[in-house]
């Protein structure tokens, strides 16, 4: 039997600076609708956590675009035949 599993996503255009070299460049950032409902929950934006995951790479936070969702299904059984096969 084959068991998916359906997760809500949501991307975010990110324009960033890298404290290290002070180069600016472009990224993506994908989070799950569950991620930002728990930031959300402790009183946390959506901008606020995306900072937050790149200042903890080094990053400072330039722009953030609007969010772009999407629904993922994942294979469950394939995915633990890769990770029992690993």
């Amino acid at each position: 039997m084959k068991t998916y599993e359906s997760i809500q996503l949501r991307a975010f255009d990110v324009r960033i600076r890298d404290e290290r070299t002070g180069e600016a460049s472009e990224d993506v950032i994908v989070l799950t609708k569950q991620q930002l409902q728990a930031a959300q929950i402790v009183g946390q934006s959506s901008k606020e956590l995306i900072c937050r995951y790149y200042g903890r790479a080094g990053y400072t936070v330039l722009d953030i675009g609007k969010a772009v969702k999407r629904e993922a299904a994942l294979d469950l059984d394939r995915l633990y035949s890769e990770a029992v096969s690993d």
